[in-house]
């Protein structure tokens, strides 16, 4: 795969004043510069939120932004389109929060994006927890999408918790970096095992900054997907899937 194949990028931090991502309007617009250099023709801003995180920002305030930053790429990265949803970090009462409105849903969807604790150094769920919060969203009527993966020390640990996530019906988001240049081969192997057993349903940068923080790195991950995978799978995670799905 010579030509850059277009991707929706369904995870990114690009909404400024929320989380630990752009610090600023001009810094969101560099990125999704930078989006659009890699193959990104659709990003989703899904800025981290949760009080277990450290993050709780007003819903209102993220919109008023949100507004703003689709405003000022439509001038300069028009190519682009932008799409609103948050990270959750998985709570408890998170589905009554979901309803209340505190954050956003996937383009206003019942898909959210979910996360839990990744971080090295501090205590991160096991397996059995993230199953159960994940399971516990489905029951409420909501399809979780699960963010990043790869990066969970008990998924690492145990690849068929994951085969028993996805038989579940719960939708898997793999950073695209992770696919190929991750050096840490924990973490590339299961990205890699999960795109050969064909459960990855959508890719993202999980982008939050220019240098010294992450920037979008997606086009050698989105090669890789096309040269190990075949072309209709491929299609679907780099697209199809946010396209039939999310309702972009």
């Amino acid at each position: 795969m010579d030509e850059l194949k277009k991707f929706a990028d369904i995870h990114s931090h690009i909404i400024w004043g929320a989380d630990d991502g752009a610090s600023s309007p001009a810094e969101a617009v560099e990125l999704l510069k930078l989006d659009r250099e890699e193959g990104a023709c659709v990003v989703f801003a899904t800025p981290h939120f949760g009080r277990e995180s450290g993050f709780r920002w007003k819903a209102d305030r993220a919109r008023e932004n949100f507004a703003i930053l689709k405003e000022r790429a439509a001038e300069a990265v028009p190519e682009v389109r932008l799409f609103l949803g948050t990270e959750w970090y998985c709570m408890n009462e998170m589905a009554e929060k979901i309803r209340g409105g505190d954050a956003f849903r996937m383009n206003d969807t019942d898909y959210v994006l979910v996360e839990f604790q990744s971080m090295e150094g501090v205590r991160q769920e096991t397996a059995g927890q993230i199953r159960d919060h994940l399971l516990t969203l489905k029951r409420e009527g909501f399809r979780p999408i699960l963010a990043h993966p790869e990066r969970y020390r008990a998924m690492q640990d145990d690849w068929d918790a994951l085969r028993d996530l996805a038989d579940r019906g719960i939708l898997l988001q793999v950073n695209a970096y992770d696919l190929d240049l991750n050096l840490s081969l924990k973490t590339k192997d299961l990205a890699q095992w999960l795109a050969d057993e064909r459960m990855i349903s959508f890719v993202g940068s999980d982008m939050h900054g220019l240098p010294p923080k992450r920037t979008p790195r997606l086009k050698e991950g989105i090669r890789w997907l096309y040269e190990h995978t075949d072309e209709a799978y491929a299609d679907a995670v780099a697209f199809g899937n946010a396209e039939k799905l999310l309702g972009i």
